[in-house]
């Protein structure tokens, strides 16, 4: 250390880069040296303490005025690191596909779109949906088996469009749901409620192994044309039969059908999942079906049978569902007065049998299967009625459109009464509509 001595008289200390070493009298006495000394002293002044880079960034940029940039904020309770597909403090979603194959009026899907990062759909083939029953019956025969595997080809083939992926595991919802969730760090699950006691007892045990890997569930209604929330009457206080029902629902609004998602987010960029591949017959424990099995003839007669005779021999899906719905709609609009009357009555009726593995399997919303039909009838009905001056200004719905209401309202039946009865208690289902639903 040098000593200079500034115009001013003050004492300047100006460091020198290798100290000189000290003389060999000095060490052997053990004298201090000047060095040493003030050493001491700056020691003691905390002079030779170095702030650190952070203090030093800030003090500079309150020097100048500025504001040093914090940190992005995390949100509380999350832990990014343990998440591996959570971005932007939103987390990745599932969506649970069941008795719901489809993209259109799928409530489960579109709220998972717009709450979560990104999207993981999966479906699983329930192991207990297979085999035989105690009275020694298939629990799903080979020809529903292969429809819905159809089914499941044409939704993934739909997700793929989509921008997304459809994973197919042979296995137990809540085995399948709460391993995807530990991968992809997902927060919630989606889902459609079903009404059967096997099906409610499978959503309580997704409920509890995706709370146990982390994540909620969160289920909703659908697959019925008037919503259990609109109901002017509790499920305790649903009628017996179906004449009650009708009346006492009648006047009631039908929500819309929600829209197919053109785009959907992607999958979740951390725990890459296999997609998997969709079982056969054999790997389910069932016999491939004969390869006559697409001839079964309808029994109606006329455009009814024609329309029969091409459901039994199509494929499962959505998108063929969709194609009988418009091949029912251009008909019953095309036939014009023809269809009123008993005629046309029996055509609604047939149609809505043919049309039912679509339904049963969540291919068809009900609520889009009358949107459908309902637009193209009386688009029929109100283009001659516009070119008479008397015309009534109000059309009644002509008689097809009229017994397809009556026949989904039927199997809206079915399905409250089942629900109703059903011994699991919607308490211990997700956290939608059902939840709020008495027993």
């Amino acid at each position: 250390m040098a000593l200079t001595t500034a115009n001013s008289g003050g004492l300047v200390i100006a460091p020198i880069c290798r100290p000189r070493p000290l003389r060999s009298g000095a060490a052997a006495t053990g004298r201090p040296t000047v060095f040493t000394r003030l050493a001491q002293q700056f020691r003691r002044l905390k002079i030779w303490s170095v702030p650190s880079v952070a203090s030093s960034r800030a003090a500079q940029s309150a020097a100048r005025g500025g504001r040093e940039p914090s940190a992005a904020r995390q949100p509380s309770g999350v832990d990014h690191s343990a998440h591996p597909g959570a971005v932007g403090g939103r987390r990745p979603g599932i969506v649970w596909f069941r008795g719901d194959l489809r993209l259109h009026d799928h409530e489960a899907l579109s709220r998972a779109q717009a709450e979560c990062s990104s999207l993981l759909p999966v479906y699983c083939f329930d192991p207990r949906d297979y085999g035989k029953s105690p009275q020694g019956y298939d629990k799903t025969g080979p020809f529903r088996a292969h429809f819905l595997a159809e089914a499941v080809a044409d939704l993934r083939a739909a997700l793929r469009a989509a921008g997304s992926e459809l994973v197919v595991r042979v296995g137990r919802p809540e085995e399948v749901v709460a391993e995807l969730v530990r991968r992809t760090g997902a927060a919630t699950v989606y889902c459609h409620t079903e009404v059967t006691y096997e099906e409610l007892q499978a959503e309580a045990a997704v409920k509890s192994a995706a709370q146990a890997a982390g994540a909620q569930l969160r289920s909703f209604w659908a697959n019925t044309l008037c919503h259990l929330e609109d109901l002017p009457f509790s499920l305790a206080q649903l009628p017996q039969n179906f004449d009650k029902f009708r009346d006492r629902i009648n006047g009631s609004a039908v929500r819309p059908a929600l829209p197919a998602p053109a785009e959907l987010k992607g999958l979740p960029l951390g725990g890459r999942v296999d997609p998997g591949d969709i079982p056969t017959l054999q790997q389910l424990g069932l016999q491939p079906l004969p390869a006559s099995h697409a001839s079964l003839p309808g029994k109606a007669g006329g455009a009814a049978a024609a329309a029969a005779a091409d459901a039994s021999t199509s494929r499962g899906g959505e998108s063929e569902a969709l194609r009988q719905l418009q091949h029912f709609v251009t008909a019953a609009a095309a036939s014009g007065k023809s269809a009123a009357g008993a005629a046309g009555a029996a055509y609604g009726s047939s149609f809505s049998s043919s049309i039912a593995p679509w339904l049963a399997t969540g291919c068809l919303s009900p609520r889009r299967m009358l949107e459908d039909a309902q637009r193209a009838l009386v688009s029929a009905q109100a283009a001659p009625a516009a070119a008479a001056a008397t015309a009534a200004p109000v059309q009644q719905p002509q008689a097809p459109l009229a017994w397809v209401r009556f026949e989904l309202l039927w199997r809206d039946f079915f399905r409250f009464i089942t629900l109703k009865y059903s011994s699991v208690s919607g308490a211990k289902l997700g956290s939608g509509a059902v939840a709020a639903v008495p027993a």
